[in-house]
């Protein structure tokens, strides 16, 4: 049975790490797994912590320390090319994911290992929001047309008038899932995964293409998009795979600030390079 790698990224939270790790480790087949955890911003402390952790564990796991901040899709990116993976006769899955991630499904390895990677090359599996218990997947089922190109160049104008669309949009998603009671689509091909756990087989790789990581944050989703549709290579929403996505909810200016200006940074490379 080849292997299944799994990436993710540690920021200065190894508890989250522990967590995610505690849950991987109780699937079935887990010794089927190697786990790379990219500790961003290395320091100390975390760097102990985490190899406590590796110790501790059954888990294969590898360590990757990192003194700059790579954020999440360049933490993945330095875990690739650091492994130097021979695609032809490694694993047959690459999963990249949040830190904040849980597995909930005790067979969620065996569903995994058992699809062809020939023929999925790149999946979005149902991700349960811990806040709203809504599913994630799929981010997008068609590319941004005109009007979404209108939108965002009306939402990045300044912080207050995006504040203000992102509530008037929330409030209407929310009315829309109260009224029509969204239910989880089937199985079938859509334009983008959401980016907190997205499963590349090695066919993907195969086939030439790789991740782009010339942005720092909320790029992830897009770009994969992108990098598929100019490869014709399709990507699935398959939604008897599941996990849970533990969002940490926050508020406050500076936040909102900070989301703001990265998210239009990010859209900025978007538009100029696939959009």
């Amino acid at each position: 049975m080849n292997k299944t790698l799994i990436i993710t990224v540690n920021y200065k939270n190894t508890v989250v790490t522990k967590n995610f790790v505690h849950s991987l480790e109780k699937l079935d087949h887990s010794d089927t797994v190697e786990l790379v955890i990219v500790d961003s911003a290395s320091t100390p402390e975390t760097k102990k912590s985490l190899q406590i952790l590796q110790q501790q564990t059954a888990l294969e796991i590898r360590l990757i320390a990192s003194e700059k901040n790579t954020y999440y899709w360049g933490g993945v990116t330095l875990a690739l090319r650091t492994l130097d993976i021979d695609y032809a006769n490694g694993p047959s899955w690459i999963i990249a994911c949040n830190n904040d991630i849980l597995f909930t499904q005790q067979n969620f390895l065996e569903r995994l290992i058992a699809l062809d990677p020939d023929k999925y090359p790149i999946i979005g599996p149902t991700i349960y929001s811990s806040v709203t218990g809504k599913n994630l997947n799929p981010f997008m089922m068609n590319p941004i047309n005109i009007i979404g190109k209108i939108y965002y160049s009306i939402l990045f104008l300044n912080p207050v008038t995006a504040r203000l669309i992102y509530f008037i949009r929330k409030m209407a998603q929310k009315l829309f899932y109260s009224v029509f009671k969204k239910s989880i689509p089937n199985l079938g091909k859509i334009y983008a995964p959401h980016g907190s756990f997205i499963i590349f087989s090695n066919n993907y790789f195969l086939k030439g293409c790789n991740i782009d990581n010339n942005f720092k944050m909320y790029g992830e989703e897009i770009t994969t998009a992108e990098i598929a549709k100019r490869n014709e290579i399709p990507i699935f929403f398959v939604p008897d795979l599941e996990v849970l996505h533990v969002i940490h909810s926050s508020t406050g200016t500076n936040i909102w600030h900070d989301w703001f200006y990265r998210s239009k940074e990010t859209y900025k490379y978007l538009k100029k390079t696939y959009l």
